[in-house]
């Protein structure tokens, strides 16, 4: 009669083969969790291998759900934080009384204020090169799609260029076009000592809004001046 080895299980496997496979590759039971999921251990200690593998394989599952519903919930937050923002901003920019004998000035000290933003510089369009800064171009085109960008990998140069002697306090930076309709009529830069306010994955759809609201705004100014 063949005699069976004690230190196999009944499939032939070695218990302690397979459980360094598997500490040694964790993540091949989340990748073959249908072959697994019924899986049912032999009453012996190290058969247990794969009920192990299993409880801490749902315990990561659970861990990184928990993770994804407060990223969520953080930001519906800041959503809902920014929307309020955003409102009051807006109403701000309506109320007529409130008026400025400087609205860029005006639209400068709102946003420090209701954003908490360290640094606002504005640059306006006009329609010749008089007055505008040599590195204007290379600003607009930062927004020449019109949307708005955040970058943290601006150069000494054109950072001491925008910002002056405060560039050495700013760790990252936001270009926001100033549009009416679909024409930019200036570009905002906002400046940061914080490397992850104006972050390069942060979504600009707010900062996008905050360029349309201030250019109708602005073009508002204008008008009633003329």
């Amino acid at each position: 009669m063949e005699k069976s080895s004690s230190n196999k299980s009944s499939s032939g496997l070695d218990p302690q083969d397979v459980y360094d496979f598997l500490e040694q590759n964790p993540g091949f039971i989340a990748k073959n969790w249908n072959l697994f999921a019924d899986f049912v251990p032999s009453g012996e200690e190290q058969g247990n291998v794969f009920l192990r593998k299993q409880i801490e394989t749902l315990s990561e599952r659970q861990e990184e759900q928990n993770k994804t519903i407060q990223h969520i919930l953080e930001v519906t937050r800041n959503l809902e934080q920014m929307q309020d923002m955003l409102t009051g901003f807006s109403n701000t920019l309506l109320d007529q009384g409130r008026p400025s004998n400087d609205p860029i000035d005006f639209v400068v000290n709102l946003l420090l204020k209701e954003f908490d933003i360290e640094r606002v510089v504005v640059f306006m369009e006009s329609a010749t090169n008089a007055g505008k800064p040599d590195f204007h171009d290379e600003i607009r085109q930062r927004v020449a799609h019109r949307s708005s960008i955040c970058d943290d990998r601006l150069s000494q140069s054109l950072l001491e260029q925008i910002f002056g002697k405060e560039e050495k306090s700013i760790r990252s930076c936001a270009f926001v076009p100033i549009l009416y309709g679909e024409v930019i009529t200036g570009i905002m830069v906002f400046g940061s000592a914080d490397a992850r306010r104006f972050h390069p994955e942060l979504g600009v759809l707010y900062l996008n809004r905050i360029g349309r609201l201030i250019g109708s705004y602005l073009n508002g100014k204008q008008q009633a001046i003329e």
